[in-house]
């Protein structure tokens, strides 16, 4: 697992996902690139604003808005610089002002002489919290790269594993040709935010692009339209490819007796950045359409978050025949 490395102010500050907040800098410019945001939880500092100085969080980017300036306007003015004063030496990376308001010119000379960005915007509270929440989530995820193909199935992310030259590349442009889109070949960059879950990216000198042995490299958007890829997708499903050998067998068998004591759709699961993921082992041998059994595996997915169980649906229907009930095939008529 690797954890980013903090986000300097000046990130914020320019990120084009962040341009309709139509940020400017009112004091403290000299900070936006030795100040920096550490953790991707925002905070709205009313209790330091308040008195309660241990709230303030280092490393936490700080939201002012309406309700903030309410209260300071009860306080009288020395009083009031004070608190503003005990939250920018605090060591925050920066303020954001949300409604347009402005501080008064003595807490924005303060923020010039400490180095900390005051940032003014004009957007209101809660969608400069949501926006802002949902950037930094991604950019301070934890992260992990895994060697592997990630593909968009039907709408879910599958990840497919396995040794060097296995077949998972072959796998996927066979699974690009029945229509599905690629997301990431050799190199999947995964992340985890709390709102989005495993998110499994491309790195970024390899997107689009899919490494085929005896054939070489291709671009999937050139060769088959801009449907043939996607920029990420979530991870619901890992597809790990095996040798067909006598270890894979063995572990087939054990998947059977487990299934008669406690049956669900996939066989195992996969820890992704502390994330359980249904993981399905398939061996590979000739013959074997992989591609078939990936799609297979995924409707099997789909169909069991719908409550559609096939596992138990059998081992009912064999309990029922077993204990006497239901309908029995007749007996073949010797006359």
């Amino acid at each position: 697992m690797k954890y980013p490395a903090p986000m300097p102010v000046r990130r914020l500050i320019r990120a084009g996902e962040l341009a309709g907040l139509d940020f400017e800098v009112l004091a403290g410019e000299a900070g936006i690139e030795s100040r920096e945001i550490k953790n991707p939880r925002i905070q709205k500092p009313g209790l330091a604003l308040a008195g309660f100085a241990p709230y303030i969080k280092g490393g936490r980017l700080q939201i002012v808005g309406a309700s903030e300036y309410a209260y300071l306007e009860t306080l009288e003015e020395p009083e009031r610089f004070q608190r503003w004063k005990g939250l920018i030496d605090a060591g925050i990376p920066a303020i954001i002002s949300a409604k347009g308001i402005r501080p008064t010119e003595a807490v924005l000379r303060h923020c010039e002489d400490r180095g900390v960005p005051f940032i003014l915007t004009r957007c209101a509270t809660s969608v400069v919290i949501s926006t802002v929440s949902l950037f930094l989530e991604r950019e301070l995820a934890p992260t992990v790269q895994i060697h592997g193909v990630l593909m968009d199935v039907f709408s879910m992310g599958t990840l497919i594993v396995g040794d060097a030259g296995i077949g998972k590349s072959e796998c996927a442009l066979e699974l690009v040709i029945r229509g599905h889109r690629l997301v990431a070949d050799d190199i999947v960059v995964v992340r985890h935010t709390h709102g989005e879950g495993l998110v499994g990216v491309p790195h970024r000198h390899l997107e689009n692009f899919l490494e085929l042995r005896g054939v070489g490299i291709i671009d999937v958007q050139k060769h088959f339209g801009m449907t043939a890829s996607s920029p990420s997708v979530r991870i619901s499903l890992v597809v790990q490819l095996v040798k067909l050998s006598e270890a894979a067998r063995l572990k087939e068998k054990e998947w059977r007796e487990q299934l008669m004591t406690s049956p669900q759709p996939w066989t195992e699961t996969r820890d992704i950045l502390g994330t359980k993921v249904p993981q399905f082992t398939m061996a590979v041998a000739p013959g074997r359409d992989v591609a078939v059994m990936v799609e297979t595996a995924v409707r099997k997915c789909l169909l069991a978050a719908r409550g559609v169980d096939d596992e138990r649906a059998f081992l009912e229907r064999v309990n029922r025949r077993a204990g006497g009930t239901g309908a029995r095939p007749k007996e073949p008529d010797d006359g």
